[in-house]
């Protein structure tokens, strides 16, 4: 009994399979290839943040020389420099006042003693005497009185230029600080703004580097989602003819066929 071999093929479209063929291409040359690499970056101090840094530095203890000239000031020795020059001079003119009228008074005793025929007694003695006495008395008194005047002035004096140059050192210091903080934030801006720069660069490199697979992906799911269009190819095999029993079966027919013609006379 004769068999026959029925073998089925489900095949893709030749579009289909050259679009296929292309991805595979694509993606094993993409395989040997070594892709670059994009190392971060990191942004740098800005000039603003050096320059603040460096104004920092620099003014570290710029307040001091204000607080030593405050202390100069403030202790005993300091009032020294703050007493008026011309005390002395005042001094004296006051003392040569207070002398000339003594003088004066001196002249008008000896007028009222001659008038009075008492020129030259015990009595006149003791009045001069006691006259010059508070002649020297109020010049000791008027020279103390304007020395201790103007030392309590000196003292004032130094007194409110220590406290001066204290509020000079601590504006100093103050004024030295809003500046470096002015420096730092339009520094941080600066740095953040470069660092912006490097990652919006690295970003687009890194998108660069991956757009090829990102082809090769978007191929395969526009590939995937189209319907597989397959075809189907049936081919038949018969078995080859038995040449032994085909033979066998000749010789039958004819010796049939002879025996066929005898019988019936033919």
């Amino acid at each position: 009994m004769a068999t026959q071999t029925v073998i089925q093929e489900q095949r893709l479209p030749k579009f289909q399979e050259d679009f296929l063929k292309s991805i595979f291409a694509q993606a094993d040359a993409l395989k040997g290839t070594q892709q670059p690499f994009a190392p971060q970056q990191l942004a740098g101090l800005s000039s603003a943040q050096q320059q603040a840094i460096s104004q920092a530095t620099s003014g570290i203890g710029g307040y001091q020389p204000f607080l030593d000239r405050a202390a100069e000031y403030a202790a005993p020795g300091g009032v020294s420099q703050f007493m008026n020059p011309f005390e002395n001079q005042v001094v004296q003119q006051t003392m040569q006042d207070i002398a000339t009228q003594g003088a004066k008074a001196q002249n008008q005793l000896a007028g009222s003693g001659v008038a009075s025929g008492a020129f030259g007694g015990s009595r006149f003695g003791v009045a001069q005497a006691d006259l010059a006495g508070k002649t020297l008395e109020q010049q000791a008194r008027s020279a103390g009185q304007l020395r201790q005047q103007g030392f309590q002035q000196a003292q004032q004096a130094a007194q409110r230029a220590a406290q001066l140059q204290a509020g000079l050192g601590q504006a100093q210091q103050q004024m030295g600080m809003q500046d470096i903080n002015q420096l730092l934030g339009i520094g941080s801006l600066q740095q953040r703004q470069q660092q912006a720069g490097f990652d919006v660069a690295r970003a687009n490199e890194l998108a660069r580097q991956a757009l090829p697979f990102q082809e090769i992906g978007f191929l395969s799911d526009l590939f995937r989602g189209v319907p597989a269009m397959q075809s189907t190819y049936t081919t038949s095999q018969a078995p080859s003819p038995n040449l032994m029993t085909t033979g066998i079966g000749l010789l039958g027919a004819g010796l049939s066929g002879g025996m066929f013609n005898n019988m019936f006379g033919g």
